[in-house]
């Protein structure tokens, strides 16, 4: 990213946000602690702090709290109409987390977005990206729905 991590932190945003996109992780954790209600907050981009917390590399055991906290937000569309799949496609998460992500809503995988802002790319588009995740962005929407 190309930014400043201050220039990201927006002047509406909440202390999880602003503590994300800083890159305070000992702060993330205590706001999840003390107000997880949190992760259900949108920034002025219409992202939750699940699409923050990928696309600022947060360790894998604070997203994995967030995805349990809100795992709606798995279905949230934000910034260039990307689900949070298309972030973890895009940026790069560990195979754990992309797999938590597509068990969490697997019709992810198949999303192209809510409007052409994202030139109609499924996160699939994206698989070839960072080979350890391949496999999983390739393998059927069906089969993951089975728990394959």
């Amino acid at each position: 990213m190309a930014l400043s991590e201050s220039e990201y932190v927006g002047k509406n945003d909440s202390s999880l946000f602003e503590a994300i996109k800083t890159q305070n992780w000992i702060s993330v954790e205590q706001l999840l602690q003390e107000e997880p209600n949190l992760t259900t907050v949108n920034d002025e981009f219409g992202n939750l702090p699940l699409h923050s917390a990928i696309g600022f590399k947060c360790p894998d055991q604070i997203l994995l709290n967030i995805l349990v906290l809100n795992p709606l937000a798995c279905k949230i569309h934000g910034t260039d109409d990307w689900l949070p799949i298309h972030i973890a496609a895009m940026w790069g998460v560990s195979t754990e987390i992309m797999t938590a992500l597509i068990r969490t809503y697997p019709e992810g995988l198949d999303d192209s977005g809510q409007t052409s802002n994202n030139k109609g790319r499924t996160p699939r588009h994206f698989s070839k990206r960072f080979e350890h995740n391949r496999e999983l962005l390739e393998r059927s929407t069906e089969d993951w729905k089975r728990g394959a």
